[in-house]
């Protein structure tokens, strides 16, 4: 038997009115003959429906005896399930009923440990016109899986209902975000400095079907806090599965749990990205649905992983720290202090109850629950003070940087040229200089210094260099400037010759660009042989010049001149052979 998790509190109360249906949302079910066991003790094969809303594949099953039968003492137990690929699984249900729930997944062949579905606690406020009376667990990533056991202890709703997504892959997922979060800034930055917006990728960055959402998006008056959550799920996903994972807890939320849109205002992940969360700007006071009886004074954000777990790394508590800065500074709040706040009811705090709470805080201290898990509330303190630092440094701002005379980038962008940033002029002059270079709008990495000497992955790429001037108490300037063309490399021409008995000749010519370089030699050739003279086009880098035919050349030694004009990327060369013709 798997190990059952103690009870835990009510944590919504039914409401009249707002019923979701469950049980047929997306849901494409099909059982077919296989050797698994299956539902009812025979072969079956659950199977989502294609990608359906927001690039999504789902499966909502209603659970009864057939497929979840009792087992004795109020606990239910299915038998091992094969489904077709899915990588998230939920449950949900109506009512107060608080059922423990455990799964098993089967990954490459091998059905894995059990593991926990906890309620959600990550809720609307009662009062918001969102809330509805069907209550969920957290929704778990679990990687590609291919069957599912489920255990249920303490009572089976009637109605209750798994939930299996499967967010499809989109190309360039993975590159998402992958821009610095610095800010560029014109030389003549505010003279009243505020917090820098990070970097967050968009809703439509990461593929939000905005018709999922159900109605605008609503506002609350001010921000005082920000609430720290995570979504307990796997530590282990790369970069590329965190859009889908997004998309899936947006199709989790609104159309499982029928909430008007994303709970969360913004996510970040384990590589220290951050995710726009709920539509409605986010410059902007959007209520979210996050931390129920304070959403309506706070903004919410969600580390995706499972912090009981693990340690959140650096990133991750600097990307806290950027967003909860920006966002406190925009309402003129301070990180590392408490404010007084009027719950709209919890199952912590009774409605209408003025509270005392850290500016930012973790989901616990509002609600009845282990969120944000006891690792990343440990390092909470660490996030307010690098938080309240990030804030001073830009309220207590001198005046900015002020650049005098613009940087420069001088030199030709050519193969083993060396091109140099001059800083300009600026005040003060004692600023701190940072140099970095771009391939293509790619950071080049190790290349720190004020100049750069191309190489042959440069030919064809349009090389930048940029300048950031900083100093204590002011806000950084950065200048970025692109080198007068792409970088330019040498031709390498080789000419083979052969000479016939009947007078022909044939030239074989084969133009290629520098070693180690991804660029092409395009274009034509022209082939001269004695004061005979051909253009021929390259194809893959060669051509071919056929001379004689219909007036061949005497017995003898020519002279052949190949010339390659060039492309603009790769650069012409001249080479000069001699081809000999023998005797009839």
């Amino acid at each position: 038997m798997p190990p059952e998790s103690t009870p835990r509190r009510p944590l919504l109360k039914a409401m009249a009115g707002g019923v979701v249906a469950v049980g047929a949302v997306g849901a494409a079910v099909r059982l077919t003959n296989g050797s698994d066991e299956g539902p009812g003790g025979a072969g079956g094969l659950l199977e989502l429906s294609g990608q359906g809303a927001g690039g999504v594949g789902a499966l909502d099953l209603r659970l009864g005896d057939d497929l979840l039968p009792q087992v004795g003492g109020g606990r239910f137990r299915s038998a091992q399930l094969p489904t077709t690929t899915h990588s998230m699984v939920a449950f949900t249900w109506t009512g107060p009923a608080e059922p423990r729930i455990q799964i098993k997944s089967r990954r490459g062949g091998a059905w894995g440990p059990w593991q926990t579905a906890g309620i959600l606690h990550d809720l609307p406020d009662l009062g918001s016109g969102e809330g509805t009376d069907v209550v969920g667990t957290d929704l778990l990533w679990i990687g590609d899986s291919d069957g599912i056991q489920i255990h249920v202890a303490g009572g089976r709703p009637r109605d209750l209902t798994l939930v299996l997504l499967h967010p499809a892959r989109e190309s360039g997922d993975g590159l998402l975000g992958s821009e610095t979060n610095g800010r560029t800034t014109s030389p003549q930055a505010r003279a009243t400095p505020t917090v820098p917006r990070p970097t967050i990728v968009s809703r439509r960055s990461w593929g939000a079907d905005e018709s999922m959402r159900d109605g605008a998006p609503r506002y609350n008056e001010t921000i005082k806090q920000v609430h720290v959550h995570h979504t307990v799920s796997t530590n282990t996903y790369a970069k590329e599965d965190v859009a889908g994972l997004i998309r899936g807890m947006y199709r989790y939320h609104t159309q499982n749990l029928g909430w008007s849109d994303l709970g969360y205002n913004f996510l970040v992940d384990r590589f220290g990205r951050t995710w726009e969360g709920r539509a409605g700007g986010a410059a902007k006071a959007v209520r979210g649905a996050h931390t129920l009886g304070f959403n309506d004074t706070s903004t919410g954000v969600s580390v995706i992983g499972n912090f009981e777990l693990v340690e959140p790394g650096r990133p991750i508590v600097d990307a806290i720290a950027a967003i909860a800065a920006w966002k406190l500074d925009l309402y003129g709040r301070k990180a590392d202090g408490f404010v007084r706040v009027t719950s709209e009811g919890s199952d912590k705090y009774s409605a209408s109850r003025v509270v005392k709470l850290p500016a930012i805080d973790g989901h616990r201290d509002t609600n009845d629950t282990a969120c944000p898990g006891q690792n990343l509330y440990d390092v909470l303190p660490t996030i307010r003070r690098r938080t309240q630092a990030v804030i001073d440094r830009y309220r207590n701002a001198a005046e900015p940087i002020a650049v005098t005379r613009p940087a420069s980038l001088s030199g030709t962008p050519a193969l083993g040229e060396r091109l140099v940033l001059s800083p300009g002029a600026y005040t003060p002059a004692d600023a701190t200089r940072t140099f970095g270079w771009a391939r293509n709008d790619v950071v080049i990495q190790g290349a720190t210094g004020a100049s750069y000497t191309c190489v042959a992955a440069d030919v064809g790429a349009v090389i930048s260099g940029g300048l950031e001037l900083s100093s204590p108490g002011r806000e950084p300037v950065t200048q970025v400037l692109r080198a007068s063309g792409p970088v330019t490399g040498p031709s390498d021409v080789t000419v083979r010759t052969r000479g016939g008995r009947k007078g022909y000749a044939t030239i074989y010519v084969q133009v290629s660009p520098p070693s180690g370089s991804t660029a092409k030699a395009t274009g034509k050739v022209r082939v001269q042989v004695n004061n005979r003279t051909k253009t021929v086009s390259l194809v893959d880098g060669a051509a071919v010049a056929r001379f004689g035919r219909g007036r061949g050349f005497k017995p003898g030694r020519y002279n052949v001149t190949v010339i390659y004009p060039g492309n603009g990327i790769v650069r012409g060369s001249r080479v000069e052979t001699t081809i000999t013709i023998p005797p009839r």
